[in-house]
């Protein structure tokens, strides 16, 4: 078990602060993503330099996002804090979300439907916007990181 760390409420403060270490000014502060379930605890990173954090596909954020974690101690998604630039994470949230409504709407229609390769926070949110779905299930398939999400009738 890990033990708890940096609290909820403190990570924009730290955030600010951290990467201000690396000369950037960047603000960061909590912002309603409009599905809490599936992207809770957004913090929206604006400023002079965030869209440096969001460059070369947001390696920058993405390890940002794992020191964040790593300080927190947390586990539980509804814990932790979700980084974002210029709305590019809650856009291919949305992005994905609707990309299951329509692997539902094909897998109702055809039995099944299989998404292409996803991260694994993709996938989740493939699996929950489908889980809002009667009588559909989802199952990712293969191995590796990246992995197809396939959708079909109970």
């Amino acid at each position: 078990m890990r033990k708890s760390g940096a609290s909820l409420e403190s990570m924009p403060e730290l955030i600010a602060r951290w990467v201000g270490h690396l000369g950037f000014t960047v603000e960061a502060k909590f912002a309603p993503s409009g599905d809490e379930e599936a992207f809770p605890n957004r913090v929206a990173l604006s400023g002079p330099d965030a869209s440096h954090l969001a460059a070369n596909r947001g390696v920058a954020l993405d390890a940002l996002q794992f020191l964040v974690h790593e300080a927190q101690g947390e586990r539980e998604d509804s814990k932790l804090a979700y980084l974002d630039v210029k709305g590019a994470r809650l856009f291919r949230m949305q992005e994905v979300m609707a990309m299951g409504l329509y692997a539902a709407e094909k897998a109702r229609e055809l039995g099944t439907h299989t998404l292409g390769a996803l991260s694994a926070r993709e996938r989740r949110w493939v699996h929950l916007v489908v889980s809002r779905e009667e009588g559909l299930g989802t199952e990712s398939e293969g191995v590796g990181t990246f992995k197809p999400v396939r959708v079909f009738r109970k």
